[in-house]
């Protein structure tokens, strides 16, 4: 049991970093069953989404299920457990004499025993399920429940933030072409690799725990595309898991070789005022990839402004690279007023939302972006009189 409940919150970044990573729909689809496939230990599984017109639900991605099971025929949501639409997770042990289930015999043809079927929503809104399939019967653990109902919460999010990208880059590619310009496309979302998982057991119980903080924190992440919003987010979030004195996140300026302080919590102005912080004087080893530890600045060479930091109370400064692809943009600093020391488990769950944080923020950047260049042709193509 201990080695199924650590895996949870790793599991979960692996799934958050994968759903984060792409801003098509279809391939989020596709990449949400085929993850929750192999950490449930499933036989199969789809997601289907709501058609409010016809009330059916439609297939959007699965994983496991023949050509021949797919084609039995509609679903119907007021036929097929509806009440997972009321937002709910709904366990059915025998799909296949169970009826609230659309058809079973298609059922015990595929091999299908228990079905889970967990409601994707966004904002109270259901939009869909997540239906898992299983071989035999079987009892999923709170857990588990719980474990699916995050990602199909996440798919939900993820869903609605696809499908705004592309509303917007469907925008731009007409503007070119009222202008008769050739639209090539924004440069596709990178899909991130970075595998910072430990292979240190930890206890059971920190880590659901941490699975649940980092399930809110990626929500947070997932439900703005506004960078300012994002960073500020993972800021709070760090102060309130960490119990320490504050915390900044960083951004690289590689023009300037500045550390350009986007968000910051728990410190003075007055220290925030110091100056400007070098990334080649100031714990450089960080912008290079690596954790950097400094236990007491009082003593440390690596720190900048050591003085202020001493005056402003600081004993302790952890700094954490926050990764996109293969390349560092930043780092977050932790600030603590005595010599901290980080468990295992903590600075798995800092280094999992550095990461993850990465990701949001690029994609944010990269949304505003695609808005900033739809205003600019706008503009540009109404100053023309085109259109």
């Amino acid at each position: 049991m201990a080695t199924r409940q650590i895996a949870y919150f790793r599991i979960f970044h692996e799934v958050s970093r994968a759903i984060l990573s792409v801003l098509d729909s279809k391939e989020v689809f596709e990449l949400i069953v085929r993850r929750v496939v192999h950490a449930l230990k499933l036989k199969a599984a789809s997601l289907r989404l709501l058609n409010e017109e016809t009330n059916d639900l439609e297939l959007a991605a699965s994983r496991f299920l023949s050509k021949e099971y797919l084609r039995k025929g509609p679903l119907n949501a007021d036929k097929s457990v509806p009440e997972v639409l009321k937002g709910k997770p709904i366990l059915i042990l025998d799909a296949q004499n169970d009826p609230r289930i659309q058809y079973r015999k298609e059922k015990a043809e595929e091999g299908i025993v228990s079905i889970l079927s967990v409601p994707v929503q966004v904002h109270n809104k259901v939009i869909g399920m997540l239906r898992l399939y299983t071989a035999a019967p079987r009892s999923f653990t709170e857990e588990e429940m719980e474990f699916a109902s995050a990602i199909a919460e996440m798919a939900g999010l993820a869903i609605v933030n696809a499908r705004m990208y592309e509303k917007e880059k469907e925008k731009l590619a007409r503007l070119f072409e009222k202008g008769d310009l050739e639209f090539e496309g924004h440069v596709k979302a990178k899909k991130y690799k970075i595998n910072i998982g430990s292979v240190k057991a930890c206890d059971p119980k920190k880590s659901t725990e941490l699975f649940r903080i980092l399930h809110e924190v990626t929500r947070e992440l997932l439900d703005n595309f506004n960078p300012d919003a994002v960073v500020n987010s993972m800021v709070k979030k760090a102060m309130d898991i960490l119990e320490i004195k504050g915390a900044s996140l960083f951004l690289l300026d590689e023009t300037t070789g500045r550390l350009n302080m986007v968000s910051s919590r728990g410190v003075s102005n007055e220290y925030l005022e110091k100056g400007p912080l070098d990334a080649s004087k100031s714990m450089s080893k960080a912008l290079e990839g690596e954790i950097v530890f400094v236990k007491n600045v009082a003593t440390d060479k690596n720190i900048q402004y050591r003085d202020e930091a001493v005056k402003e109370g600081i004993v302790s400064i952890l700094s954490v690279p926050i990764f996109v692809k293969d390349h560092v943009i930043g780092e977050m600093r932790f600030y603590s007023e005595d010599e901290k020391e980080y468990t295992d488990e903590e600075m798995e769950f800092i280094l999992a939302s550095a990461e993850i944080g990465g990701i949001a923020i690029n994609n944010a950047t990269f949304y505003q972006r695609l808005k900033n260049d739809i205003k600019f042709w706008e503009s540009t193509l109404s100053y023309m009189n085109v259109g």
